[in-house]
């Protein structure tokens, strides 16, 4: 036997045939033409599980609505049932119909190659059939050669997924996908950050008690004062002009009633002005008495003991201010609370009771704990050209409290949400922003 011939040679040529096609057509072809090399046949016809009857030997392309197609088709699945196994075909494994056309195609002698792939899944098979019968030796390479077809053919399989590993693959992706879409129901925490500002809690407003111009202070920003201290006065030039010609006029008043009371003794006329007199005098102390309270009020006094919030003095020094206007206020350094401004872009909904965690920006390692008090129901505009919601909370630490003044973030907590609806909330407001939705 030369090595043309040697059955071993071939079946090692046309493995390496099989391992340089690029396509599952290459390899179609390979199969139902370059196999009569290795066992003889008159035809050969490649059946495909889902796909019919794809390649026939002799052929460029077979036609599938042709009743020979049509016929092999059917005979191949029920081959396939037959011999999973493969070998030497028995026509009475047939149908009855079948049978009959088998000898109207086909030469007597029949053999059943099964292409199994990965894991054994049966992939399809080939049916190859000639005059003469056929061998052990061209069983078992026949056998041997549709191990090599089934395994380059699960390469070329659209649906390679079925096969143990890949079984495991689409398991592992549907378990992550499943994990992700688990994850993605975890409820977590909404928060919300806003700048915060230490308040006072309950603090004692300092208002201008008459219209005036403040004139002079006697306290220092931001100075502990005492309960009846002078704070500050208004200027009292127009008040003590008014209040000489009030006493003046006064005066002349009472002057007018003495003389007309000694006239009234001797003078009936005289007597009956008297009355007249005397509430024009009345009217004049009233008016000068009006103005000396106000000249007392001028000079304000704190309304109890406690830290004098004020601005700059000397921007308030020649202003004038109106009646009932803020001056300052008089706070407890210790009775604070949380003033936050939360941005309208930021804005979700927000229920008294809420956790607030405030981050001081002089002790950050530290966060105060606090209680939401109430949040304002309209946007204010702010002096840096922001429009923004007022949050007020109160502080739930025990003993000493941080002191007033102090700046600081502050989260709110706003209960609980799913963990995809916190990943998409910010983006999606955005998107919407831009486009107008």
């Amino acid at each position: 036997m030369t090595e043309a011939t040697d059955p071993i040679s071939v079946l090692l040529s046309l493995q390496h045939r099989i391992r340089e096609a690029e396509t599952a057509e290459e390899l179609g072809f390979i199969i139902v033409n370059e196999t009569h090399a290795l066992a003889p046949y008159r035809q050969a016809i490649l059946w495909r599980e889902g796909m019919g009857v794809v390649t026939i030997s002799g052929l460029s392309a077979p036609e599938g609505s042709t009743p020979f197609v049509l016929w092999l088709a059917r005979a191949c699945r029920g081959l396939a049932a037959a011999l999973p196994q493969g070998g030497r075909i028995d026509p009475g494994l047939l149908s009855e119909r079948d049978r009959a056309e088998w000898s109207e195609w086909f030469p007597p002698h029949g053999f059943w190659l099964p292409l199994n792939g990965w894991g054994d899944r049966a992939l399809g098979g080939v049916l190859l059939v000639r005059d003469g019968p056929w061998s052990d030796q061209d069983q078992a390479l026949l056998n041997e050669i549709g191990h090599a077809y089934g395994h380059a053919l699960s390469f070329f399989q659209k649906s390679r997924g079925a096969t143990p590993r890949r079984k495991l693959s689409r398991l592992a992706w549907g378990a992550v996908v499943g994990g992700v879409a688990l994850a993605s129901l975890l409820p977590v925490p909404l928060t919300v950050l806003a700048p915060a500002e230490l308040v006072a809690a309950h603090p004692a407003v300092v208002r201008s008690p008459l219209d005036g111009v403040i004139d002079k202070f006697h306290i220092a920003p931001n100075a502990q004062v005492r309960e009846g201290q002078l704070l500050f006065d208004l200027d009292a030039t127009t008040l003590i002009g008014k209040l000489e010609v009030a006493e003046k006029t006064l005066s002349t008043a009472e002057a007018e009633y003495r003389l007309t009371s000694q006239q009234a003794v001797f003078d009936p006329a005289a007597k009956s002005k008297l009355m007249v007199l005397s509430g024009r005098m009345e009217e004049r102390a009233a008016e000068a008495a009006y103005l000396r309270g106000l000249l007392e009020r001028i000079k304000v006094k704190a309304p109890r003991s406690g830290l004098a919030v004020l601005d700059d003095p000397s921007e308030w020094i020649g202003r004038p201010v109106s009646i009932g206007e803020r001056v300052m206020s008089i706070a407890d350094e210790r009775d604070t609370e949380i003033e936050a401004w939360l941005a309208v872009g930021d804005a979700v909904d927000l229920d008294p009771g809420m956790k607030v965690t405030v981050f001081l920006n002089a002790d950050p390692l530290h966060p105060v704990r606090a209680s939401l008090r109430f949040v304002g129901y309209e946007a204010q505009s702010r002096s840096d050209s922001t429009v923004a919601y007022r949050l007020r909370a109160t502080l739930m630490e025990e003993g000493t409290k941080p002191r007033l003044g102090l700046k600081g973030t502050a989260r709110i907590e706003a209960g609980r949400v799913p963990i995809l609806y916190w990943l998409v909330r910010r983006p999606l407001a955005a998107v919407r922003h831009m486009v107008g939705f």
